[in-house]
């Protein structure tokens, strides 16, 4: 709730302090609740997006529009990565990855606890 808040009371000022506040939160909401992320991979994605947006503030460069397309095109790769790996638990993992329980139950000692 702070994250659209902090949006749209900063937006209304200055429209980018609205966008660097509402892209990385709405992409923490699709990273940890939608697709369930990895730690590493996520950082990676803040550590890009943080470089690119930071140039743009302070030298102009890339530019929003490089900064958005950048993060995006980084935002499928890292969704992408997720999904193939043996551990992936996000939205549609039974179709994605069968195998999920199995993978569990060989890290876990047996013990099943997925939701």
């Amino acid at each position: 709730m702070f994250g659209v808040i902090a949006t749209v009371v900063l937006g209304l000022q200055v429209w980018w302090w609205g966008y660097i506040i509402a892209f990385p939160v709405l992409h923490f909401f699709l990273f940890c609740n939608v697709f369930r992320i990895a730690r590493t991979l996520e950082l990676a994605w803040a550590a890009a997006f943080v470089g690119l947006a930071g140039g743009t503030i302070l030298e102009g460069v890339p530019g929003w529009t490089a900064t958005t397309v950048a993060s995006l095109v980084l935002t499928v790769v890292v969704i992408a990565l997720e999904m193939g790996r043996p551990s992936y638990h996000g939205v549609l993992w039974r179709r994605i990855n069968p195998n999920l329980p199995e993978w569990w139950r060989s890290r876990n000692g047996g013990l099943l606890q997925i939701a």
